[in-house]
């Protein structure tokens, strides 16, 4: 009988998968009889066998690195080698065995021993035993005995590789579960945290548009020399720069399905570009526009296309040195397609705020609500188009965005 335990079945290889194996090399029965015949001269052999391997374990810094608990943790693992190598000569190979030899594999995987080990071990094991087994060549049922232990070593190694295969899998399973949760719940803080910014937004917008007539009524009641006069400018820019804000939270909690019509994209971008001529950020910079072929036309909201195209802009003036240039173009695919492309060389974003750049409320800017990004997929994603971008630290921006020219979404959410 094998090594007396009850090993639970916990993965890895099939039991029936490994009488498929046992099939296919035509591992039977007479094989389980030449392991047993051979198991009381090659018992005596174990000992060098462990020998040998764990030599060559304490020889290898890699290897070493596994354990942790050591010298008690090596002797337990001889043991446990030494019982391995003893089941290999037990007659028995179905279901029991298969559960043992996995949870081998599966202790393998918990300790952290790259699975390449497991082809050491096997060469090993396998060289000494044909080393001192061998003898006379023309040893007919010797020479049987030793290709039954040569299947099974191979059977063993696949039972042993599987479990990893299983360990590992599970593991994948485990971060895909955790990510999924992860972004679940972040999706729903969004959601609420939209919700109450909508709210906030419409409680805000009234009051906000009734401070901005009384500060202008105020304004123009002044003379052109008051001395206060510079102060009240600065108030109604600030509130326009919360008007701002708050018609940026409405258009992402509440976004407006597009009305579309047909118009040139590169008439929209010329506009964007010249109301934007006087904002700061622009006023530091240079910008370079490639209009492309004269009446390429798109089917879309022309005022979310502009708002879209505006906030790209902005964005790249924003992250780019003074004297820098922002480069823009309009390109066609085909008869379907228009990308328009939004180029600078400024700050760029470093790989983990890349990822983040179309989350909502997320931003690196000192001001801003961080749904500038966010916005503009939305309005890409109504119009049945992609937005991504290209960005390296310290090289640069690239934003593309791929719109159709005859389709959008019939529903908007």
């Amino acid at each position: 009988m094998c090594a007396a335990g009850i090993w639970a079945y916990t993965g890895g290889m099939n039991p029936k998968a490994f009488e498929l194996l046992k099939h296919y090399i035509e591992f039977g029965d007479e094989d389980a009889e030449n392991l047993r015949s051979l198991g009381e001269e090659a018992r005596g052999l174990i000992p060098e066998v462990v020998e040998q391997f764990y030599g060559r374990i304490l020889a290898d810094a890699e290897a070493m690195q596994v354990f942790t608990g050591g010298e008690a943790q090596i002797a337990r693992q001889r043991d446990v080698m030494r019982g391995w190598l003893e089941d290999v000569f037990c007659g028995e190979y179905g279901t029991e065995y298969v559960k043992k030899r996995t949870e081998i594999g599966h202790a393998h995987v918990r300790v952290g021993l790259p699975q390449h080990y497991m082809f050491t071990a096997m060469e090993i094991v396998w060289r000494v035993f044909f080393d001192r087994l061998a003898g006379d060549s023309t040893d007919a049922n010797r020479n049987r005995q030793l290709s039954s232990l040569h299947g099974l070593l191979m059977l063993d190694l696949a039972i042993m590789l599987a479990s990893y295969q299983e360990s590992y899998t599970e593991q994948v399973r485990r971060r895909e579960r955790s990510a999924v949760e992860e972004k679940l719940t972040r999706a729903e803080h969004l959601a609420e945290i939209g919700q109450l910014a909508a709210s906030l937004a419409h409680e805000i917008k009234n009051p906000l548009a009734g401070i901005s007539g009384a500060i202008q009524i105020i304004q123009d009641a002044m003379r052109d020399d008051d001395p206060h006069r510079p102060i009240i400018s600065e108030v109604i820019g600030q509130i326009h720069r919360l008007d701002a804000t708050v018609k940026d939270l409405l258009l992402y909690a509440r976004p407006i399905p597009p009305q579309a019509t047909s118009f040139p994209l590169a008439n929209i971008a010329a506009r964007v570009l010249s109301i934007l001529r006087e904002e700061p950020a622009m006023l530091r910079i240079r910008t370079e526009f490639d209009p492309g072929p004269v009446g390429a036309t798109i089917h879309a909201d022309e005022a979310q296309i502009e708002h879209l195209l505006m906030n790209l802009i902005l964005n790249a003036a924003q992250a780019s040195p003074a004297g820098g240039i922002v480069r823009t173009r309009v390109e066609v695919h085909d008869r379907e397609w228009l990308r328009f492309v939004v180029e600078d060389h400024g700050v760029g974003m470093a790989p983990e705020v890349r990822d983040r750049a179309f989350e909502a409320f997320f931003t690196t800017k000192a001001k801003g609500t961080g749904l500038g990004l966010s916005i503009c997929r939305k309005i890409v994603d109504a119009h049945n188009g992609t937005i991504w971008l290209d960005s390296e630290r310290d090289r640069g921006t690239t934003v593309m965005v791929d719109l159709p020219r005859n389709k959008i979404k019939d529903d908007f959410e």
